[in-house]
């Protein structure tokens, strides 16, 4: 009689947690395989919508806050295992519902995490970049961002959750043309100025954030094509912001006129090259690679002038000094 009542409570209780939706890996938790969870990532925010996670992403980290944004944890992956197609990272099941922020790429050469400890708020992760005197010229390491998100919510019924990726730096290659001739770059002051150096955990850029003045880095490549022209690395491009950009020649000490000014924000012409169907700020976080080629006159009346800048073969030319 002993063990009937045992196993006619033992039902009850069982009965109790099916009603409440609790399944045996809520109870057990870790301990059996069934209940392990993954997740697993992409990088197809692209131009051309293909996961290039294993291709370029070299580390991740995952950090882990619970329902009230409090931090518990943070899991690390770098390196080889990251270049397998089918890599999920493993979470136990006692994080199911929890919320997780993504940074993707190396971080630690140029960029600044802060130390996590447990309980501090979710708002505490920030990332920064504060090279010294607010001036870069650095081959910036690629970064990624996603979140925040809430692993395994109810309505998700698979054990694995997709992480899609945001890049958060841009390859600026500049080239400048005289008539139709190459001129070499790296006989100009060429600079780019935006206040972009500081994101929340919601990859917004912070209020704190500084303007940093963009120079070019040294470039390796030495073939043909790409000899003449320069390259800046920066961080990632806000749609409102203000992105001032501007070509000086460092012989004369004078200015390229571009459409009138000797400044312009760049941000406004990177978007006349928008495909039609797709938003400002999404171009601006698919597109990585910008390719601007600016051509200034070939006679002593306009040698200081933009006939037209180029950006990713899309051409606008200015008036009135267009010939």
């Amino acid at each position: 009689m002993g063990i009937k009542r045992h196993i006619k409570k033992y039902k009850i209780i069982l009965a109790a947690f099916i009603v409440a939706g609790i399944t045996g890996c809520d109870v057990f938790h870790d301990d059996l395989d069934q209940c392990d969870l993954f997740l697993e990532f992409r990088y197809d925010y692209n131009m051309v919508n293909e996961d290039w996670f294993a291709d370029q992403v070299e580390e991740v980290k995952v950090y882990v806050f619970d329902a009230e944004g409090k931090y518990l944890q943070t899991f690390i992956e770098k390196g080889n295992p990251l270049k397998n197609t089918d890599y999920r990272m493993l979470i136990p099941y006692r994080l199911k519902g929890c919320t997780a922020v993504v940074w993707a790429g190396k971080t630690d050469k140029f960029y600044l995490l802060p130390a996590m400890t447990a309980g501090d708020p979710i708002n505490k992760l920030t990332l920064k970049y504060e090279p010294e005197n607010n001036i870069s010229n650095n081959h910036l390491d690629a970064l990624w961002h996603s979140g925040p998100l809430q692993m395994f919510s109810p309505e998700n019924i698979s054990n694995t959750e997709t992480v899609s990726l945001i890049r958060n730096t841009n390859d600026i290659t500049i080239g400048i043309t005289r008539g139709n001739n190459p001129m070499d770059a790296s006989k100009y002051d060429i600079q780019l100025i935006t206040a972009n150096n500081f994101y929340d955990y919601k990859n917004n850029v912070g209020e704190s954030s500084k303007n940093i003045i963009y120079h070019p880095c040294s470039v390796e490549e030495e073939d043909s094509k790409t000899a003449l022209q320069t390259r800046l690395h920066t961080l990632r491009f806000i749609k409102d912001a203000d992105m001032t950009f501007s070509i000086t020649e460092k012989a004369s000490g004078k200015t390229i006129d571009i459409g009138g000014k000797t400044t312009i924000n760049l941000i406004d012409y990177l978007l006349m090259s928008k495909p039609e169907m797709m938003g400002e700020q999404e171009y601006l976080d698919r597109r990585y690679e910008w390719d601007i080629n600016i051509r200034i006159g070939d006679k002593k009346e306009n040698g200081y002038i933009a006939l037209s800048i180029t950006i990713n073969n899309w051409t606008y030319w200015f008036q009135p000094t267009d010939m």
